[in-house]
């Protein structure tokens, strides 16, 4: 009988042993499996923050990007600023000079990149001439000069040092310079860069006492070739 509530008493002992093992088991096994799943959300809620934080950047820089863009214009290969340009038309801009031969000495060039007069569309061409004029009178203004020159290099082999239609445009005065001429000597020898200057060849002219008048008949030949070319060009 002692025996018999002995071995009941062993097999009731385990039972709890068995129950309270496996309850603890399971409670560890609720504790893993919540932290795992917390650290997996933090983890989720981290990369989307981290990816919500790159799209943000991503975009910031682009957005600056297009703001670059939009705020530069292009003459020829180089990139001129917004803070470099004061005036803007719908084909036209103009621009301080980065290296003037007197002071207000700026440009006028076309929207479009057009090595020459030629390339513009009759609308451009307009555009441009009538940027020309406004923008002198701004300058008479500025500088209160009494002449202008206006000077267009329509072509490498005539001294265009960008191939994009530009215009200069210089403030001048009476007796500003020494020989009047050595204006356009500058002009020719002008470049947005020094190292560009540097490759330009001068025009030999001949000094005016080396030069003849020609006579009546030889103007009138000449202006009658270059009148019937401008009828076929009609």
């Amino acid at each position: 009988m002692k025996c018999g509530a002995l071995l009941l008493s062993l097999l009731f002992s385990s039972f709890i042993d068995i129950e309270a093992f496996t309850s603890r088991t399971q409670k560890q096994a609720t504790r893993t499996h919540s932290a795992s799943a917390a650290k997996a959300s933090s983890n989720t809620i981290q990369y989307a923050n981290k990816c919500s934080d790159s799209e943000t950047s991503s975009q910031s820089e682009e957005g600056n990007n297009n703001m670059t863009a939009a705020d530069t214009m292009l003459f020829g290969r180089f990139k001129i600023l917004a803070s470099q340009i004061f005036h803007k038309t719908e084909h036209s801009f103009a621009l301080v000079n980065l290296r003037p031969l007197v002071p207000g000495h700026v440009l006028v060039v076309s929207n479009r990149i057009a090595p020459l007069l030629d390339d513009l569309h009759d609308h451009e061409y307009d555009d441009l001439w009538k940027t020309v004029r406004k923008v002198q009178r701004a300058l008479k203004t500025k500088y209160n000069c009494d002449a202008f020159n206006v000077a267009v290099q329509d072509g490498e082999s005539a001294g265009q040092s960008v191939p994009h239609v530009h215009i200069h445009i210089l403030p001048r005065y009476r007796g500003d310079l020494k020989r009047n001429d050595d204006i356009y000597d500058q002009l020719e020898m002008w470049a947005p860069r020094e190292e560009d200057s540097q490759k330009k060849k001068r025009l030999e002219v001949p000094d005016d006492s080396e030069r003849r008048d020609r006579t009546l008949d030889e103007m009138a030949e000449e202006a009658s070739i270059y009148q019937s070319l401008m009828k076929q060009s009609e």
